[in-house]
This record gives structure tokens, C-alpha cells and sequence, in this order.
């Protein structure tokens, strides 16, 4: 629908943009009626002062000062040349206004101010007539510094409502450039948050995958006796895994798709309702121990699925990235620990491993490049938390997260 006032603001600014031929015809029409007046009132004298003050005013939006100065100038002449008021004067009187609203020097805007009503006061004594010649000049003197005064209060009021837009135009463009920044920058970190989330659903799946295809082609080459319900077992291990990799990856695709669908502050890849819970911990643990790793396994399902779905979501990506270096880096023989407690503050999860090798993902300082720490890390510490990731004096490596229950204490009620 069409905005009311829209064929005004079209010509207003239809009328911005061609102020040169608008102020020409202006110019022109004021020459032609009051040029006349002029001259019928005070003859050629009267012609030629009101065709000079009149003509500039062609440029008046131009060159504001210029055309100031002249006015001045011829006001001057006027006030030598012809003892009475003509309609030409008028022009005088757009001048102001024109300086007013269109200078933004507020000097040569107060200048212009004191010239007029100094030539108000000049006019009035010129003009006046006895008897009572002073009261009558005064009286003259007063009308016309009232007019002038008010038509310079006019054209700065004007000329602060065009500041006004321009401060307004340029605080939308802000507006929308500081939009396209925040909106690159969303984008940028769905694309490092789905990075992340597939880096960990992939690398664990793999792993297992890996570590199953690997185990079962050793034993097919080199057991005496393999049976066909070790391959199957072998099988439906790498089976479940995968399909379980693909639905996961799937999930985070769908959320990149549909931001809207979106429960948490990044790609999750999840919902409240269908993951980042203790029986999808249980079966996470469960896979690693099919695939060779002894996991003591120290939660109870009741408690972490009470605690906040963002909480969950972070433990039980640290628990799955955390395995996964166990199986790719850990070597053998290897047991792994897994201990989730909660205190009154905070959450507490410890991962420990008493492996030979060495946890390349990272340095040992857990400060590296490596995507999986680094992802662990970030999770961690956009909840407030702290992460520790090192190698234990003798063998094996530990990841230690502790976060605050009280910077979730919003989604708790919500979960």
C-alpha cells in the first residue's frame, strides 16, 4: 500500500534535486510581478534596484553567500537611491531565510541575523514620514525587524529538520551496514559450529568404524578360528555407527537449512527432545567398548538427563571426542574412565585414559590447532566453563571440564 504522503516526498525531493531551475523560475516570476510593482511605484530607479536584488535569487540555494553579500549591497543602494519601501523588497526577505536554512556556519547565519535587523532599523528612519517622525520610524523599525527575525527563526528550523534526516539517513545506512556485518558474522560462525559438530560426529564414527574393520580383517587373516557370528557382531557394530553418523550428520544439515527449527545458540545438530541424553551417553560408551577400549563408566542416567539440554549437549560432545582420541591416539593396552558428577555449583566431567601413545590431536598443553580440543574448548567456555586437556605424569592422558550450573540455570527451566 502506497504511503499518504508519498507524491509529497516525491516532489520534495524532486525539487532537492533541481534547486537550480526551480529557483530560476522562482526568480524569474518574483522579477516579472514585483520588477513591475517596483517601477510603477518609484519609476526606473525603482525598476533597476528590484531587477538587481531580484536576479540573484536564480542562485540563491547555490551560492547562499555570495548572494547574501549582494543583497546587502543593494540594500544599501536602495536605502541612497529611493526614500521609500518597494514590493521588490521581498527578495531581501527570502535571502535571509535562504542563508538560514541552507549555512551551516552559525556566524554567517547570526551575521546575516544582525545585518537585517540593523537595516530593519536603518529602513525604518529612511522611510518614515512626519509628523511624529520618530515614533513612526521606530514603529516601522520594529514590524520589520519582527518580520526578519522571524523569517530567520523559519529557515533554522528548516534547516535543523534537514540536518535532522541527513543524521537519520546516515544512521540507517549504519543501521543496515552494521545488519550485513552481524548477518556475515552469524554465518560465519554457523559454518565454524557446523564444522565443529561434524568433525565430532564423523570422527567418532569413523574411528569405531576403523578400529572394527581393522580388528576383523586381523582376525580373518590370522585367527585359527573365526566364526560367522564374530563377523556379524563385527558388522552390525560398524553398521549401527554408521547409520547412526548419517542421522546425526543429516540432523545438523536439516538445522543449516532451517535456522528457525534451531533450540540452541549453535548448530547442534539436535533437539530437546531426540538426543543429549543418558541413554545416548550409555550407548556412546557402548560403542567404544565394542570397539576393544574397557570404559568405566562412573553417571547416573536420572541426574545428567535433569540437567540442561546445552549442558548435556557440551558433555556429551567432550565424552564423544574425548573417546575417540582414546581409540585413535591411546594405543594398547588401554582403559579408559569416564566420571560425571554434579556439586551444588558445578558440573564436574573427567575423561582418563592409561594409554602408552600420545594424544596428537593437540600439544600437551591442549592450547594446539587440533579441531578436536578446540571445538571441546569453545563449547566449554560459551557456557562460562573451563577445560583442561594434558598428559598424566607417568602414561595416558586426562581431559578435565568444569562449567558452572548457574549459566544455565534459564535453559534448565526450559529443558
Amino acid at each position: 500500500m502506497e504511503r499518504p504522503d508519498a507524491l509529497a516526498v516525491t516532489i520534495y525531493r524532486w525539487g532537492r534535486d533541481h534547486a537550480l531551475l526551480l529557483d530560476s523560475i522562482f526568480a524569474g516570476v518574483l522579477l516579472v510581478l514585483l520588477g513591475a510593482a517596483s517601477a510603477f511605484i518609484a519609476d526606473l530607479p525603482g525598476l533597476v534596484v528590484a531587477t538587481l536584488t531580484i536576479a540573484p535569487l536564480a542562485v540563491r540555494r547555490r551560492y547562499p553567500i555570495a548572494v547574501l553579500v549582494w543583497t546587502l549591497v543593494m540594500s544599501i543602494v536602495q536605502l541612497v537611491v529611493v526614500p521609500i519601501p518597494l514590493p521588490g523588497n521581498i527578495a531581501q526577505a527570502v535571502v535571509i531565510y535562504t542563508v538560514a536554512a541552507n549555512v551551516a556556519s552559525f556566524g554567517v547565519r547570526s551575521a546575516t541575523l544582525v545585518a537585517a535587523l540593523v537595516g530593519s532599523l536603518l529602513a525604518g528612519f529612511r522611510w518614515s514620514t512626519p509628523p511624529d517622525y520618530g515614533r513612526h520610524a521606530l514603529a516601522a523599525a520594529a514590524v520589520l525587524a519582527v518580520l526578519a527575525a522571524l523569517v530567520w527563526v523559519i529557515g533554522n528550523l528548516v534547516r535543523g529538520r534537514e540536518e535532522n534526516l541527513r543524521q537519520l539517513a546516515g544512521a540507517v545506512v549504519q543501521l543496515e551496514q552494521g545488519r550485513r556485518r552481524l548477518e556475515l558474522f552469524v554465518a560465519q560462525r554457523e559454518r565454524v559450529s557446523a564444522a565443529r559438530e561434524i568433525h565430532d560426529i564423523v570422527a567418532h564414527s569413523l574411528t569405531v568404524v576403523i578400529v572394527q574393520a581393522d580388528g576383523a580383517a586381523y582376525a580373518a587373516a590370522n585367527a585359527d578360528r573365526w566364526h560367522r557370528t564374530q563377523a556379524r557382531e563385527v558388522l552390525d557394530v560398524i553398521g549401527a555407527t554408521a547409520r547412526s553418523a548419517l542421522a546425526e550428520v543429516r540432523t545438523v544439515v536439516d538445522v543449516l537449512r532451517d535456522v528457525d527449527t534451531r533450540d540452541v545458540d549453535t548448530v547442534s545438530g539436535a533437539s530437546h527432545d531426540g538426543q543429549a541424553t543418558g541413554a545416548e551417553l550409555g550407548r556412546l560408551v557402548d560403542s567404544v567398548r565394542a570397539a576393544g577400549v574397557p570404559v568405566e563408566f562412573d553417571s547416573h542416567p536420572a541426574t545428567f538427563d535433569a540437567l540442561p539440554f546445552r549442558l548435556r549437549f557440551v558433555v556429551l560432545r567432550a565424552v564423544q571426542e574425548s573417546l575417540t582420541n582414546v581409540l585413535k591416539h591411546a594405543g594398547s593396552p588401554v582403559n579408559a574412565q569416564v566420571a560425571i558428577e554434579c556439586t551444588a555449583d558445578d558440573l564436574c566431567l573427567r575423561i582418563v585414559d592409561d594409554g602408552p601413545g600420545r594424544h596428537v590431536d593437540e600439544p600437551a598443553t591442549g592450547t594446539g590447532a587440533g579441531h578436536g580440543l578446540a571445538g571441546m574448548r569453545e563449547r566449554v567456555h560459551e557456557l562460562g566453563g573451563q577445560f583442561r586437556a594434558e598428559h598424566r605424569p607417568v602414561r595416558g592422558f586426562e581431559v578435565t571440564v568444569v562449567i558452572p550450573l548457574n549459566t544455565t540455570v534459564g535453559e534448565r527451566s526450559a529443558a
